[in-house]
């Protein structure tokens, strides 16, 4: 009886926040009062990365999102932090290698998918003298960050490219915009390497804006791989791994993005005559995009709708974010169109902030946030 009123309990408090927050992250509490799910949205519609968790914090699941739709990995957790099972979606369809775990850490199963049919399936024996690394209990802690030599593949040996990742980041042809605005950060490329060591099918899972993902589609598509193997044979593989864009100090160029206090410089493209903050608060210290605004830039999805109709400026936000730092609402104060606004919404829903301080203590803030939409001049 009481687990039945509980779960009402938790669907009372889930539909009353869904209803009540539009733009945001909807939250759900465990009976103890922790955290069970952060859940983001966008127009009512699901957008970005969700995550659900025990009560002992770890995550339990994180999903991602796209337009309503489950895209890249879900990943499922045991409480103990170690990997639960990790399944890959293409808009909403099973699509890809899905890998399942013992609760040692050990793999169990390796599914592939294309497009909602199931491929091949790999079932492997339980090891139970497997012992996980402790690295691998900090998977359900915090998510993967995938270093520059790590190349991820369902095949025994892993595809690779001559002359290694350099090779590939050599080919990348740095963005103008995106080495003005000092954008730096990662790529994370999935691809089919064919038997002839060519890539097919290159998608980005998680991307830069300001042309830095189609830059490194291009590098990668300029690239000789080594195959993949099985058994000494020769096999197409899938592969994921990230490509890094840093600009070289000889590069380097007075930088134009502003924190909250400080100015633009007269090379930025957005009217340096306004010097206008990207945040406007009114509280001692204003929220703070984790890792700065040009970790929110890095989130930008600019519609093909505005690209192709070489639609720049900036779109004007009203922002809620708790103590915690986390979205709960969003508004569009001075908008673009062109599906810039929404694009800026989930930008802004998809960045985790350092929180507001009122008298040296954390609290919930509303702000006023510019998001820029440039087109490098090529465009």
């Amino acid at each position: 009886m009481i687990s039945i009123i509980k779960k009402l309990f938790l669907l009372i408090i889930f539909l009353i926040s869904n209803i009540s927050a539009q733009n945001g992250t909807v939250k759900t509490y465990h009976m103890s009062g922790k955290v069970e799910s952060r859940i983001a949205f966008v127009d009512d519609i699901l957008e970005g990365t969700s995550y659900w968790y025990y009560e002992n914090g770890n995550i339990r699941t994180e999903k991602n999102y796209s337009n309503g739709k489950l895209n890249g990995l879900t990943k499922n957790f045991y409480p103990t932090g170690l990997l639960k099972d990790e399944i890959r979606y293409s808009d909403g369809m099973l699509h890809g290698v899905s890998r399942r775990f013992y609760e040692n850490g050990a793999l169990a199963e390796v599914k592939n998918y294309e497009f909602g049919e199931l491929k091949s399936v790999k079932n492997i024996e339980f090891d139970k003298d497997y012992i996980a690394p402790l690295s691998a209990y900090e998977e359900g802690k915090r998510k993967k960050n995938v270093e520059n030599d790590d190349f991820i593949c369902s095949a025994q040996i892993c595809p690779e490219p001559v002359g290694g990742i350099e090779e590939i980041e050599s080919n990348i042809i740095y963005p103008k915009l995106a080495r003005q605005y000092k954008l730096e950060g990662s790529v994370l490329i999935t691809t089919t390497i064919n038997k002839r060591g060519i890539s097919e099918n290159i998608k980005v899972l998680q991307g830069l804006g300001l042309g830095c993902s189609e830059a490194a589609i291009e590098a990668v598509k300029n690239t000789k791989f080594i195959p993949g193997e099985n058994n000494g044979e020769i096999v197409e593989t899938e592969v994921t791994f990230k490509l890094n864009f840093r600009i070289k100090e000889a590069e380097d160029k007075p930088t134009i993005i502003a924190s909250e206090k400080s100015e633009l410089t007269s090379e930025s493209k957005i009217d340096s005559s306004k010097q206008k903050d990207f945040i406007i608060c009114d509280v001692d210290e204003c929220p703070e995009p984790i890792g700065g605004i040009t970790e929110l830039i890095k989130k930008i999805n600019y519609p093909p709708h505005a690209k192709r109709n070489n639609i720049s400026g900036e779109v004007i936000l009203n922002v809620k974010v708790d103590d915690i730092g986390f979205v709960i609402s969003t508004e569009v104060k001075q908008g673009l169109g062109y599906g810039c606004d929404e694009a800026a919404k989930s930008a802004v829903i998809k960045t985790e902030f350092m929180p507001a301080k009122q008298n040296g203590k954390n609290v919930e803030s509303n702000i006023e946030i510019t998001v820029p939409f440039i087109l490098d001049d090529k465009k």
